[in-house]
């Protein structure tokens, strides 16, 4: 693969940009390649050094993978040999459940991210790497918006755009400077911890399987992507990391109470965490500002729903803000809030309700009896999740 170019700041803060996008994750990535196909004068910044680690299960459900078809990037999927899905798997306390994946993908969020940014500068995007964008809280007028940039903690230049798209995951750290954009955090929110394993030494845990063991603290997954490794991501109960006194041990304790092993190398690993998960903006778009995926709002997601909706998020939102380039109206907000809203709140519906179910032992033991009584009954969920 060849390497990632990255603009100057120079270059960046010279021109004026259709659509500036803010972080490089899947959502803001897939925007930035569909406005650059566009024809948009495209700038995608990323304050991270790629390839970066982030706290991701790496699995796409099927309404993930036919979403990247429909935006023409379905080929960084084969070109990376991301593991096909095919069934889910929870363990609590010793008992199995499997139920079958009408689909899917796994792969490693360093890899798929690093991809994705190289199809969307092949599609035309200019890429401002190892810098952070801060959006300026200027008047609501005009027909750009100011962005500052930093490099190494100081400002080094500025860039103006007509539409910007805020990607940048939980809290938007992009919007600091306004104060509009409040962030509501669920009380019981957990806290997101995760690593790679290499999987040549692991013989537990085959490919095609998302393994979930769940606990009443929280949840851990575990599925081989590419090269064989194994993706350990969870979301645990803040107290719960506490009482354990470090994420890799309440990791572990979930593991064995529900039956499944722990690979030896995990237990010298350091695993890396996330702020807390649960969240929603209250009102995610203002003047020629749209929040698109965790940025927008998180909800936890079992088989892949937080990368299936931050690629329909990213898609949406350009044809949004490409039609407020010229003139900008509330109009586009309220759109955008129509349209975030049936994208995810929409079919958040069962991650919502499976959420608060596994926080009650009770809800896990009738829950589990009657998916293993009858098994069709699981079908709908998966469907609504996958589709």
């Amino acid at each position: 693969m060849t390497a990632l170019k990255s603009i100057s700041i120079a270059d960046a803060s010279r021109q004026e940009w259709d659509i500036l996008v803010i972080g490089a994750g899947p959502a803001g990535t897939v925007a930035a390649h569909q406005a650059a196909r566009s024809g948009l004068k495209t700038l995608l910044v990323e304050k991270k050094v790629f390839p970066r680690y982030k706290v991701c299960g790496g699995c796409l459900n099927q309404r993930a993978v036919n979403a990247l078809q429909e935006a023409g990037l379905a080929a960084a999927l084969d070109e990376l040999d991301a593991v096909h899905l095919d069934q889910f798997e929870m363990r609590y306390q010793g008992r199995a459940l499997k139920i079958p994946l009408p689909g899917g993908m796994a792969v490693s969020r360093s890899a798929l991210d690093l991809q994705l940014v190289r199809m969307a500068q092949q599609s035309g995007v200019s890429f401002l790497a190892e810098t952070k964008a801060l959006v300026c809280n200027e008047a609501i007028s005009g027909f750009t918006r100011k962005i500052d940039l930093y490099q190494q903690g100081a400002l080094c230049g500025v860039a103006r755009a007509r539409a910007v798209l805020a990607a940048d995951g939980l809290g938007h750290p992009s919007l600091k400077q306004c104060g509009e954009f409040e962030s509501k955090i669920s009380h019981d929110s957990r806290i997101g911890a995760g690593v790679i394993l290499p999987g040549d030494q692991i013989s537990d845990y085959p490919a095609g399987t998302i393994h979930m063991a769940i606990h009443r603290h929280g949840y851990v997954g575990l599925a081989r992507v590419e090269a064989n490794q194994l993706n350990v991501a969870s979301a645990i109960d803040r107290e719960f990391i506490k009482h354990q006194q470090s994420p890799n041990a309440a990791v572990i304790s979930i593991m064995e109470e529900s039956g499944f092993s722990v690979p030896p190398v995990m237990r010298s690993m350091n695993l890396k965490g996330t702020i807390p998960l649960t969240r929603k903006t209250v009102r995610p778009a203002s003047h020629r500002l749209l929040l698109v995926g965790d940025a927008a709002g998180y909800l936890e997601p079992f088989t892949g729903e937080g990368m299936s909706n931050a690629i329909s998020e990213g898609v949406a939102a350009v044809r949004i803000a490409s039609n407020g380039l010229q003139d900008w109206d509330q109009s586009l907000e309220q759109q955008w809030l129509h349209t975030h809203q049936t994208l995810t709140e929409g079919r958040s519906h069962w991650c919502r309700y499976l959420s608060q179910l596994l926080r009650s032992p009770t809800a896990i033991n009738v829950g589990l009896r009657l998916f293993r009584w009858f098994p069709n009954m699981a079908r709908p969920i998966v469907a609504s999740l996958n589709h």
